[in-house]
């Protein structure tokens, strides 16, 4: 989401009609401040930065991080992230509610700890309903959302529910010896030594001298929830390696925290001993994201549902010149509706033979294959970061939509 927010706001900087009033509590203003100075747009005209410091004021909740923003900020409405941000509506301006997902209700965990009285499902639930009979308007991604969950699972009425589709990230600036979605000796060579150099930082022992220029890996780009299921992707990446000799490996963004069981994966690793086969780079920032993926011989997505339509790691990947395989899920064939092309790349979640299969295909034909997704990526860029800000705005004042692309 605090991507989603920062292509957002690069948005407005294309429309240049409105701008973002961003209230943060003191503790992440720092943080949030440095995130938001790499991205293109102008503080104080695209957006503005508020936290309690700004006015000596100390705050010690989000019940009085609202107060605040009420007696300080001047604004026509609010956009809250989350649905469970139940402290929204104590804001006196109409706010709408950005409604991700219901994977709680959907994909729920089962436990005691999650359905009993006091349990984390039972008062996301309740949080989201409180919210909901305050807010003004809901803004999904997708229509599957919007229908299934929003209109069903919470009786929300659909008329006051609007559908924003994403516009396709584009990371190639943030690299840019990259030319033309493509990459070279060069450019894999200025990639390589940008990861390098953050491991180093990190003290990634095993990373700091990788040559991620010249070892294939495949990409993922997510957290480890069971929806992600990076498991598919681990499974076919050691039948590569164990059965077919194929040099292949992961390298993923979520965090491998071996030990655990809320997913397969960790288990999966730790039984198989997938210690330098699936390796773990968390909380790359974006530079060093975007080399990531220009490094890869081929980007996976495997989660079998998103919030919106396609997935994000698609559009990332092959902008900067990596072509990108999908798990299919409802999000996957609301995008396939609208672009039959990319279902060619699309495979079944639970068929890691499948996505072997496919990974080679991508390594015997890569140059091919991308060529492929770029003509897919350039139409789907006919609907810009403008048009997306643009339809948050009018959505949030509850004026008419002000972009007719789509």
């Amino acid at each position: 989401m605090t991507r989603l927010l920062a292509f957002i706001i690069e948005g407005l900087a294309i429309e240049r009609r409105h701008c973002f009033c961003l209230v943060l509590m003191d503790h992440i203003r720092d943080e949030a401040e440095a995130d938001l100075k790499t991205i293109s747009a102008v503080r104080d005209i695209d957006y503005t930065l508020h936290s309690p410091r700004d006015h000596g004021v100390k705050v010690n909740d989000f019940l009085e991080l609202a107060k605040f923003a009420n007696h300080h900020m001047s604004v026509t409405s609010w956009l809250t992230l989350y649905p469970g941000y139940t402290h929204a509506k104590f804001l006196d301006a109409p706010v709408s509610a950005i409604f991700p997902d219901a994977i709680p209700l959907v994909f729920p965990d089962l436990s005691e700890a999650a359905w009993s009285r006091s349990g984390h499902h039972v008062a996301w639930v309740a949080k989201v309903t409180e919210l909901l009979k305050s807010s003004e308007r809901v803004i999904t991604f997708s229509e599957h959302v919007a229908r299934d969950q929003v209109s069903r699972l919470f009786d929300f009425d659909i008329a006051r529910t609007r559908v924003i589709r994403v516009a396709p990230p584009d990371l190639a600036p943030l690299l840019p010896f990259v030319q033309e979605r493509r990459r070279n000796s060069d450019s894999l060579r200025q990639a390589s030594a940008l990861l390098r150099k953050y491991a180093a930082n990190q003290k990634w022992d095993y990373l700091i001298d990788f040559p991620f220029d010249q070892v294939p890996y495949v990409a993922v780009s997510t957290q480890d929830r069971v929806t992600k299921n990076i498991r598919v992707v681990a499974d076919a990446v050691s039948r590569l390696v164990r059965e077919d000799r194929y040099d292949a490996r992961i390298l993923m963004t979520a965090r491998l925290l071996l030990g655990t069981s809320w997913t397969p994966l960790p288990s999966l690793v730790g039984t198989e001993q997938l210690h330098r086969e699936v390796v773990s780079m968390p909380d790359l920032p974006r530079q060093e994201h975007a080399a990531f993926y220009h490094c890869a011989e081929v980007a996976v997505h495997p989660s079998i549902f998103e919030g919106g339509m396609g997935t994000f790691p698609f559009y990332e990947a092959v902008s900067v010149g990596t072509p990108c395989l999908m798990a299919d899920g409802p999000h996957q064939r609301e995008m396939t509706d609208r672009v039959p092309a990319v279902g060619s790349f699309v495979f079944d979640p639970n068929d890691s033979t499948k996505l072997a299969d496919l990974i080679k295909y991508i390594r015997n034909d890569r140059a091919g294959v991308l060529e492929e997704q770029l003509e897919i990526y350039e139409k789907l860029r006919a609907r810009d970061w403008g048009d997306v800000a643009a339809e948050y705005a009018s959505a949030a004042t509850g004026t008419a939509r002000s972009s007719p692309r789509e």
